[in-house]
């Protein structure tokens, strides 16, 4: 995960004119992040679960920068017609291919929903923040991201520096979470491409 971590573009950025990650294979942000009727997040992921945790890591990576609870994001992995085409799943690149896009896409999608926030309350972006599937300002304004989201709101390309979150202030992806697909290997249920 230490890729994910590095922020060669300085504080906020990533750096270059080059897409981070993966995501220069398809650069929509809809096609990484999707924000359901309901709040709850989709995240798409080109690379597959082989038992080796991403689909855990790369849940952590999404809330953490979209700043939405662990428990409100599906995450959709290697699936021909939903997914982004990432290639292979091999040589420890998942975290570090798709995982950097995903941080990068949740980041940027969290700064559109606060702008488009600050639209509708007709105040400065930067008097907003996000805070468990929200935008939050003063005087008690909050926005759930499922008021903010419109057909086409994410439908826009990445751009190739993110806002990127602090780590200092990271929530989710410092702390150890159960790994999603322990219970299945557990009780017998996991099936991979490997078994």
């Amino acid at each position: 995960i230490g890729s994910l971590f590095v922020n060669p573009g300085g504080p906020g950025g990533s750096g270059g004119g080059k897409l981070p990650g993966s995501l220069g294979k398809n650069p929509l942000l809809d096609a990484w992040i999707r924000v359901d009727a309901d709040g709850k997040v989709t995240a798409f992921t080109g690379k597959a679960e082989l038992g080796q945790g991403i689909r855990t890591a790369l849940t952590q990576v999404v809330a953490e920068e979209l700043e939405i609870p662990f428990e409100q994001v599906s995450l959709v992995t290697a699936d021909t017609g939903r997914t982004v085409d990432e290639g292979y799943t091999a040589g420890s690149h998942s975290v570090q291919d798709s995982g950097t896009a995903l941080r990068n896409a949740a980041a940027q999608v969290r700064e559109i929903l606060i702008g488009e926030a600050a639209r509708r309350l007709k105040m400065p972006a930067d008097r907003l923040h996000a805070d468990t599937g929200a935008v939050i300002g003063p005087n008690s304004a909050r926005i759930t991201y499922a008021e903010l989201v419109s057909a086409n709101l994410l439908h826009v390309d990445a751009q190739p520096v993110s806002k990127l979150k602090d780590p200092t202030f990271f929530k989710v992806m410092e702390k150890p979470i159960q790994r999603v697909d322990i219970p299945g290997k557990v009780t017998g249920g996991g099936a991979y491409v490997q078994d």
